[in-house]
């Protein structure tokens, strides 16, 4: 194996394990956080059911995409940016891991950091850390079209497959327990289930105080 492509592997099962893990937590509910364990709700083991957010992030994205060729009648490439079925070395539909974006505060969020971590080390240099983060912003909205050509071949193996599971059950344990445990801002579809239950359990009062009086 080549050097450029061991390091191909390295960071992309890196990344590949920290979006799945994110995915998955995303798509949990508030009730799930408060009531079970992370060994409950392991990616692995307990695949999200009935998640609905890839049906819409389709919808979307091909709105978007009516959209922009409504606006213009030449084809950017764009339009064509697509990794086409997700099948996996065996002719099987692959798990498809919905869309989460990074979090906003960037290298500020333990969770950004602990995925740059293994990939560029303990030795890296501010400028090394900025391009880092740099190519994994640029490499996770990418992935949100599904996982590329390449990085299904190189992550296909036997061993790879392995490895992207691992890092896909580390990186779950730790974001759990930063939203859990140090309140860590969560990935966004489950801040707004968050959001959600915190109005519904402390409602706003009403402008002015109590009820509305009949005349």
């Amino acid at each position: 194996m080549s050097r450029r492509r061991g390091e191909f592997e390295h960071r992309t099962s890196i990344f590949e394990g920290a979006f799945r893990a994110w995915s998955h937590l995303g798509g949990l509910t508030p009730s799930d956080l408060e009531t079970k364990s992370p060994t409950e709700l392991d990616p692995l083991t307990y695949p999200l059911a009935n998640d609905t957010r890839m049906a819409i992030q389709k919808e979307k994205d091909r709105k978007k995409s009516e959209k922009k060729k409504g606006g213009n009648n030449n084809n950017s490439a764009d339009d064509d940016d697509d990794y086409g079925d997700q099948l996996d070395a065996n002719g099987n539909k692959r798990k498809e891991y919905p869309y989460e974006p990074l979090p906003r505060s960037g290298l500020a969020h333990p969770f950004v950091q602990a995925i740059l971590s293994p990939w560029l080390g303990p030795d890296a240099d501010q400028d090394a850390i900025q391009l880092g983060l740099t190519t994994l912003r640029t490499w996770w909205q990418h992935r949100r079209k599904g996982e590329s050509g390449s990085a299904m071949v190189a992550l296909g193996t036997e061993k790879m497959v392995g490895v992207v599971e691992g890092y896909t059950r580390h990186f779950f344990n730790l974001a759990h327990c930063l939203i859990v445990n140090d309140k860590e801002q969560p990935p966004r579809s489950l801040l707004v289930k968050i959001r959600d239950v915190e109005k519904s359990r402390n409602p706003k009062p009403r402008i002015g105080g109590g009820e509305t009086k009949k005349r």
